[in-house]
């Protein structure tokens, strides 16, 4: 099959009809020989930037991935789609091994896949020597950065590549970088004037809830009994928590497992590989799940405790909805495991500690505030929110929250901040609206300031988050280098106005004692359901709101009849269900029932090899000749 240009490749091998935004502009700069960074949000389509170019250039592909897992899964795709592609890592046999080797010399492989560490030794880049990369890929690029939220030495080495194939081009990619880790990582990596790609970092399928944390295990509980049969992770700080959620789930019927780093490396790959081929629905994990899941279908995901930074978060639901279809994101908050979490940075070195402490505190600042979820994270990344708010996650749903009156308070706080001096963080502001003779409160002479000891009307941790809500709303500003505080204008603004300043009573009050009442609880989650179904009513824009019609019990039956052949047909081959078909391909055929290759190829995601290969089950069964899958 003549493939000559990056739409050809992209729909007879790939099967889509169109880019998805960016995706054709970072594809022609690496045709033309210049070094990227891309930058765009998981279900963008990042892997389609760098495949498509490796069918067109002259030698192999090189992909630096981090996890074996993924490596796995993205070379079954691949393959499924009738594309050379191999991966080395740890896991393979000598024999498996020299065969790859093999192939690889005779030049039969475009897509080469390895993990960082491989790369540190001779023996993978002697094997490249022969066959010089057109194209270096470095896949979850934050990983190369020390300010990014999971880096990894062996990451830091890749740059020794650059001297070894001055020739290649190179392309790095991530999900999640702020400013400071883009410049890091095409420093580190050094690549050649990178063009530097920004897709910004909205979903807009995703349906994103901060709930108080009461009664958790019953929530969970709650949440997947009404998720039943669809794809879902929950997260956990603990692997003791992981346990015993999972045996709770276990218990209610729900096909769920857990996963954590304690557990045998053989049983965490049995979990993960039942978990993508959809032998259970839910995996309740550490953070050790997931950066190697190239699962498209997760329909919600759960966090039962908090993440360390909103890099985490964002990388973490980031798993759910990378079809493009609807899926939800529920944290289930309570300020204690804040402190819970900061007690595990005791032992870090300073800085290291400090830096954890700023991303901690983000983290936090995002779950107390009930501006719009889209906003914030944009915010956070550096990115410019557009003129609207989401509308659909539960600040932008009006869920029930109590609205209190602030103004003295907050008054009182800016005041402080202004007196000191503008150059201390929350914690020392707050000792002095305390009264607390710290040795540094009294080293600063901070104890003769008129605004010491004039906050007795709100315990600490009320002080504290109050003092993140004011950086969320613009009356402060944090440095996020030494994390001071000081007045912004809209401080002198309200200093002028007198106010009124309000902010929900659960984020502030509720911060002093974790949870909120089991009443706020109870109309937090009616505010949810509420909202979730009004959400889905009406699908963001951006979104793809693919399925079947309201009322077509028959399409919706099909539907079913199809997602059976496809596991069917995916055991037998041994792989997940997804390589054979997305769930939007079998949703298409169930709506729109073609009767014809030809009609069939037109569908999303049907190259001319899965078509090839599947085509004709699937045919059999739309035309009524197989009645049972």
């Amino acid at each position: 099959m003549k493939l000559n240009t990056p739409e050809d490749v992209l729909k007879r091998v790939f099967g889509f009809s169109t880019f998805k935004p960016l995706q054709r502009e970072i594809i022609g700069d690496i045709l033309a020989g210049k070094d990227c960074v891309a930058i765009l949000p998981t279900g963008a389509g990042k892997s389609l930037c760098y495949q498509i170019p490796a069918l067109l250039l002259n030698g192999p592909t090189l992909v630096v991935s981090p996890l074996i897992a993924l490596m796995h899964d993205q070379v079954s795709a691949l393959t499924a789609a009738g594309i050379e592609a191999e991966f080395i890592n740890s896991s393979l046999g000598l024999e498996e091994r020299r065969s790859i080797e093999a192939r690889v010399r005779a030049g039969s492989v475009k897509l080469l896949y390895a993990a960082p560490e491989s790369l540190s030794g001779e023996r993978v880049t002697g094997l490249l020597a022969e066959f010089p990369p057109a194209l270096i890929v470095v896949d979850e690029a934050h990983c190369v950065s020390e300010w990014g939220h999971d880096f990894r030495p062996d990451y830091r080495n890749l740059s020794l590549l650059r001297r070894r194939f001055p020739r290649s081009v190179w392309l790095a990619v991530s999900a999640t970088a702020t400013a400071r880790v883009r410049k890091d990582i095409a420093e580190s990596l050094a690549l050649n004037a990178p063009v530097l790609w920004l897709g910004g970092f909205e979903r807009p399928n995703l349906h994103i809830s901060v709930e108080a944390k009461a009664e958790s295990k019953a929530r969970i509980l709650s949440l997947a009994r009404a998720r039943k049969g669809s794809s879902g992770i929950v997260y956990c700080a603990s692997r003791k928590r992981v346990e015993s959620l999972a045996a709770a789930l276990v218990a209610a019927g729900i096909r769920a497992a857990p996963y954590h780093a304690g557990m045998a490396a053989d049983h965490r790959s049995r979990t993960q590989e039942a978990f993508v081929r959809d032998d259970i629905d839910l995996i309740v994990a550490t953070i050790a799940f997931g950066m190697g899941i190239d699962k498209p279908d997760v329909r919600f995901v759960i966090h039962a405790d908090l993440p360390k930074s909103v890099e985490n978060y964002y990388q973490e639901i980031g798993r759910a909805g990378r079809d493009g279809l609807d899926a939800d994101c529920i944290l289930l908050y309570s300020a204690g495991d804040a402190i819970s979490q900061a007690r595990l940075f005791e032992e870090l070195e300073p800085e290291q500690k400090r830096q954890a402490m700023a991303r901690l505190e983000a983290m936090r600042s995002y779950a107390e505030s009930d501006l719009c979820r889209r906003r914030l994270i944009l915010s956070h990344f550096g990115e410019s929110p557009p003129g609207q708010d989401c509308g659909h996650c539960d600040n932008c749903r009006g869920e029930a929250r109590i609205q209190a009156d602030y103004t003295v308070p907050a008054l009182k706080l800016l005041s402080c901040v202004k007196r000191s001096g503008e150059r201390f963080g929350a914690v020392h502001v707050v000792d002095i609206l305390l009264g607390e003779r710290s040795e540094k409160v009294e080293r600063f002479g901070h104890d003769t300031l008129s605004t010491f000891g004039i906050g007795g009307e709100l315990p600490r941790a009320a002080w504290l988050s109050l003092a993140r809500r004011l950086v969320t709303t613009g009356q402060l500003i944090r440095d996020p280098e030494r994390l001071t505080l000081s007045l912004a204008a809209s401080a002198y603004e309200l200093f002028k106005s007198k106010g009124p300043y309000t902010a929900p009573a659960s984020t502030i009050e509720g911060a002093a004692g974790g949870a909120a009442s089991g009443a706020k609880a109870a109309a937090a989650r009616t505010g949810f359901a509420k909202g979730a179904r009004k959400a889905r009513a009406k699908a963001p824009e951006g979104s793809m709101n693919v399925g079947i019609a309201d009322g077509d019990e028959a399409g919706a039956e099909l539907y079913l009849r199809l997602r059976a052949l496809r596991k069917v047909l995916s055991d037998g081959l041994g792989v997940p269900p997804y390589v054979v078909f997305p769930d939007r391909t079998l949703m298409e055929m169930a709506s729109i029932r073609p009767r014809d290759e030809e009609a069939l190829s037109a569908l999303y995601g049907i190259g001319s090899t899965k078509l090839r290969r599947y085509g004709s089950d699937f045919l059999k069964l739309l035309n009524g000749e197989l009645n049972d899958a």
